[in-house]
């Protein structure tokens, strides 16, 4: 099976920037696969539209740092604390 890019991530300054960026996204008619939630695994508030190459873009805020505590060894079972739900596909 041939390997794709499924997603690039932007990080935004604020959080404010994500909320703003996905009612743009909302108001353009662009398709959201993944709308507002957070990650388990670092704690990224953001949301993915789709790109017109085929892939995702996710704009984010507020993801843990390499210098923070990190457990390597803890098992995620789902990829979202809340959210990230599909809204809107092509």
């Amino acid at each position: 099976m041939p390997q794709r890019l499924h997603h690039v991530m932007l990080e935004v300054n604020q959080r404010d920037d994500v909320g703003m960026a996905f009612d743009r996204a909302w108001a353009s008619s662009l398709p959201i696969p993944n709308g507002l939630g957070v990650h388990d695994n670092d704690r990224m508030f953001s949301f993915y539209v789709a790109s017109p190459a085929g892939f995702a873009v996710e704009i984010g805020h507020g993801a843990r740092t390499v210098t923070e505590d990190w457990d390597d060894n803890r098992p995620y079972d789902r990829a979202s604390v809340w959210g990230h739900q599909p809204l809107r596909m092509g």
